[in-house]
């Protein structure tokens, strides 16, 4: 796959596998980046099938800086607006269950978007619903059910852009595509 992705490279799995502890750690220190180097390597020995093309994961980093960067306003701003209803002497809280459709996406992209969503303060999956693909999310404060899904559809987007395959891109635009026909007289 193009488009800057680390994939076929034991490099590139090992930095990923590395990242990956750091940011389990929290921090970034000799002790924590030699003990991630000797973990990856392990994982690489015990695991040799890991390095095969179809086991490594595909991670462009221009796309995934994006996902992190949106990923941190979400949950700042959700973190301010539950504050907001909390402190409140007359919260207005609206609640609902969003039935989210998320066709031609893999097992893998709806289980990395439902985490997504479970990050941010005040939605989280509560269901997801197999041939068609759904997600069913309950909202704290809903206002409107057609931006709760235009939002998980935006997140969707760049999980995918972060770390789908070409198929999965071309599955989902596919659906994309069918839907704006349909929406057409």
């Amino acid at each position: 796959d193009g488009g800057g992705a680390v994939r076929n490279r034991p490099f590139g799995l090992m930095a990923v596998l590395i990242a990956i502890w750091l940011f389990a750690w929290g921090s970034i220190s000799w002790a924590n980046v030699l003990s991630g180097i000797a973990v990856a390597i392990g994982l690489m020995i015990v695991l040799p099938d890991i390095r095969h093309a179809d086991h490594l994961p595909i991670v462009r980093p221009v796309p995934l800086a994006r996902l992190v960067l949106r990923m941190l306003r979400d949950v700042v701003v959700s973190n301010l607006v539950l504050a907001r209803q909390v402190l409140s002497r007359r919260p207005h809280v609206r609640t609902g269950v969003v039935r989210v459709p998320l066709a031609g996406c893999s097992s893998e992209v709806v289980t990395i978007v439902a985490s997504l969503v479970a990050l941010t303060p005040g939605i989280t999956a509560i269901e997801v619903v197999q041939h068609p693909t759904v997600m069913y999310v309950h909202v704290l404060n809903l206002d409107d059910p057609e931006e709760v899904r235009r939002s998980i559809w935006s997140l969707r987007d760049q999980v995918l852009a972060a770390f789908g395959t070409r198929r999965a891109l071309a599955d989902v635009a596919e659906v994309k595509a069918e839907a704006l026909r349909r929406s057409q007289p």
